[in-house]
């Protein structure tokens, strides 16, 4: 699975993580997300920094031909007593 993390410009929060729903290259997959979030940034949208991940997908697959996903992400770490 490829995904792509999105970061707040100002803040560097993690916004959240995009997926294709088609087959890509990698490298494409970067470039188009980048534009995109360029874009979304530019638009009536971004709502002065107030949105979700959701609203980047919403925008990104009406304005773009490469479907986007939303990921739900956790990680999960063991501690040594989770593993005795």
């Amino acid at each position: 699975m490829q995904t792509i993390t999105l970061h707040d410009t100002e803040t560097e929060e993690i916004i959240g993580m995009v997926t294709p729903k088609a087959p890509v290259d990698f490298p494409d997959f970067e470039d188009i997300v980048r534009k995109s979030f360029i874009d979304f940034h530019k638009s009536d949208e971004f709502n002065g920094g107030d949105y979700s991940i959701e609203d980047f997908v919403d925008f990104h697959n009406v304005n773009h031909p490469l479907e986007i996903d939303w990921v739900l992400n956790e990680f999960i770490q063991l501690s040594e007593k989770d593993v005795e």
